[in-house]
């Protein structure tokens, strides 16, 4: 896993110190999603925020199994590294959740990570924020509008804060994102806006 400060920073700053987690769905490093969030921790880094990243291609992740083992036992029987994610997912204050967009919905290895949270304990979620950021190469928003809405509609069932989502059209190639200022202006903008946001 990546941080963007060292762990030992992040275990140990002050309560008053928001820690942020990004949480990357593309398995492309340095591209376009990786980009976007990287831009969202760096507008919220000039603001005295804590924050780590992780490559959701880099861990292993298991689907969900729909054995209910976790509502019977009240963890998931899977030992794989979503045990370590959700230990950093639970010390942070906000989700920085970066996915492009395939066939009109999230990658993959973002979907098995969001199906997971089923079986996690609900106070986990509280108190919980949410920055989405979305790059794809549609030059039309709507590309999106189902993504966004499941992110919508599950922050809304778990009780989670929505605060924001970055929509990065016309994002074609791998760098398209990095040669956009309007772009990173915008990712590091909302990282701003996070911090000023009560």
């Amino acid at each position: 896993m990546q941080s963007t400060k060292q762990e030992s920073d992040f275990e140990t700053m002050s309560t008053d110190t928001k820690h942020i987690l990004g949480i990357v769905g593309s398995p492309r490093k340095c591209g376009n999603t990786d980009t976007l969030v990287d831009s969202v921790l760096a507008g919220a880094a000039q603001y005295g925020a804590v924050s780590e990243k992780v490559i959701l291609n880099d861990l292993s992740i298991a689907p969900c199994r729909a054995c209910n083992h976790c509502q019977k036992g009240g963890k998931c029987i899977q030992e794989d590294d979503m045990v370590h994610l959700i230990e950093r997912m639970e010390r942070s204050d906000i989700w920085v959740l970066g996915t492009p967009i395939y066939w009109w919905g999230p990658r993959a290895q973002l979907k098995i990570f969001i199906d997971r949270w089923y079986g996690l304990n609900p106070r986990i979620f509280q108190g919980k924020r949410i920055v989405l950021t979305i790059p794809m190469g549609g030059e039309d928003s709507h590309y999106a509008q189902h993504t966004v809405g499941m992110i919508t509609d599950i922050c809304n069932y778990l009780g989670i804060e929505l605060i924001d989502s970055v929509i990065a059209t016309g994002m074609n190639g791998r760098n398209s994102v990095r040669e956009s200022s309007r772009m990173l202006e915008t990712a590091r903008a909302t990282g701003i806006k996070i911090m000023n946001t009560k």
